[in-house]
Parts: structure tokens; C-alpha cells; sequence
């Protein structure tokens, strides 16, 4: 999970307006538990993306002990108030029994929530999920289509950065 905080650091596309205006030149002089801090405020003053954000370094222990049940307790309410990365990182908790029971349909339910809302990963993780037939039932139309439309994703991300 830690090298998705920093795939979210450094390609820019799943970061709050709060955080990306000032955490992220920050991050690299503050220690991990100043960042948990600072999150931590945002997340308490209802900044959805600082929510998903505190629940993963919550559930991977940066900045802070390791809380499962807090982490599980940010993911769903950022999940809840439309955040397509905590959608996804919540059905990831499904599908491998992280502080839940594997649930493979619930983890395919989220996973097609955060897809519906833009997260790239949920919408890999979902073709996944068609493609073997893995909480949902095998549709390999599906699987590609979603493929697809995360390879036009990626195509407009790189143009706007040119």
C-alpha cells in the first residue's frame, strides 16, 4: 500500500486540492508522523481524498501504529462520500480479507463503484475480477472493455502533461 501513497504523490491524479497545494512539497522535509499530522487535520475537517489517504497510512502503519479498524473507518466514509480511490481501496480490503471477511462480490461491488467514479485501479482490478470469473461471472466483453477505457485514460493523463 505504501508504494500507492507514493504513486499518488508523484503522479498528481489522485490528489486533493488541499493536499497538492501544499502537502506534497512538504512531505520530503516532515517527518511521516508530521504528514499524519497534517492529514490527519484535513481528514477531521471532512477533506474527502485526505480521508481515503489517512485511512491507508493508518492501514499501513506511516506516520502512526498500524489501526485496522480506523483504517477500515476512513476508507468507508471517504468511499461513502464518492472517493473512487477509497471505493477501491476498500474493495481491495474485501477481496483479501483485510479487517473483513474475503468477500469477493461485496470487493467487486466496490470495485465497480470506484471504477464508475474514475479510479484507474479499481477499474484494473474489476477486468481482473471478469477476466477469471472472480466475484462476479466471467464476461471477458467486459473485461476488455475496461481495459480499453484505462488505456484512454492513461493516453489523456500523458497528453496533459506533455
Amino acid at each position: 500500500m505504501k508504494k500507492f501513497i507514493i504513486a499518488m504523490a508523484i503522479g498528481g491524479v489522485f490528489l486533493s486540492s488541499a493536499y497538492a497545494e501544499g502537502m506534497l512539497g512538504k512531505i520530503e522535509k516532515e517527518s511521516d508522523k508530521e504528514v499524519y499530522n497534517r492529514v490527519f487535520t484535513l481528514a477531521k475537517s471532512g477533506d474527502i481524498n485526505s480521508q481515503t489517504l489517512l485511512g491507508e497510512m493508518l492501514l499501513d502503519g506511516i506516520g502512526v501504529k498500524a489501526d485496522l479498524d480506523k483504517a477500515f473507518y476512513w476508507i468507508s466514509k471517504a468511499s461513502n462520500s464518492g472517493d473512487a480511490d477509497a471505493s477501491y481501496l476498500l474493495g481491495f480490503m474485501y477481496e483479501n480479507g483485510i479487517k473483513v471477511h474475503v468477500n469477493l462480490q461485496r470487493a467487486a461491488t466496490l470495485y465497480e463503484k470506484g471504477a464508475r467514479e474514475g479510479s484507474l485501479m479499481a477499474k484494473f482490478h474489476l477486468a481482473f475480477m471478469y477476466h477469471k470469473g472472480i466475484g462476479v461471472q466471467k464476461d471477458n466483453k467486459k473485461a476488455i472493455s475496461l481495459l480499453e477505457e484505462i488505456k484512454k485514460e492513461k493516453s489523456k493523463i500523458r497528453l496533459s502533461r506533455s
